[in-house]
């Protein structure tokens, strides 16, 4: 090699010609996932629905509020009176091989589902966890026993939850999702 290419060894260069991947910022793409299913679900039930302040990194500060206040704050988004369900948000995560959770399951997928449970027995409601993968349909996640003989052309069984698309959960009567009014607290 010649003595010249040497004095170059220091420096790096990047080929213009190739695109670099974008980074992704996770927290601004969870916020637009939440606030697109904010937008979903309050089109669907024609009431408020928003985001939670501080979503994902608040229920150290939650936790000793009284009930009403946990009620509101718990899960990702601030649900109507009378919501049945907490709602775990997640946006992305492409990666998560589904074929994969017909043999082994997935690590991933659990620690989702497993959030949402926490979230909705903190409050005393139902979990749900909604996912919008990459270019994808949203997808629904509800344990199996809630659905009561309801039945979907299209669902995934994982372990004791039902997956569907959410568009398809959508359909259900306003009574699946809302307490009757002579339960409301």
């Amino acid at each position: 090699m010649s003595e010249g290419y040497d004095a170059y060894e220091d420096y790096d260069v990047d080929d213009i010609l190739v695109p670099r991947k974008k980074k992704v910022d996770g927290g601004k793409k969870g916020k637009r996932t939440e606030r697109n299913l904010v937008s979903v679900l309050t089109k669907r039930f024609g009431e408020g629905f928003s985001r939670s302040l501080g979503s994902g990194n608040r229920w150290g500060q939650v936790a000793h509020l009284p009930k009403h206040a946990k009620d509101t704050l718990t899960g990702d988004l601030c649900c109507p009176k009378g919501f049945l369900f907490t709602v775990e948000s997640k946006g992305g995560y492409s990666g998560i091989d589904l074929d994969s959770i017909f043999v082994r399951g997935n690590s991933e997928l659990d620690k989702f589902l497993e959030q949402a449970s926490k979230d909705a027995k903190r409050c005393n409601r139902k979990p749900l966890l909604v996912w919008k993968r990459d270019r994808k349909p949203w997808l629904a996640f509800l344990h199996s026993a809630e659905l009561k003989g309801r039945r979907f052309k299209y669902h995934l069984h994982y372990g004791k939850w039902t997956c569907v698309a959410l568009e398809h959960l959508l359909k259900l009567e306003d009574e699946f999702f809302f307490e009757k009014p002579d339960e409301a607290h």
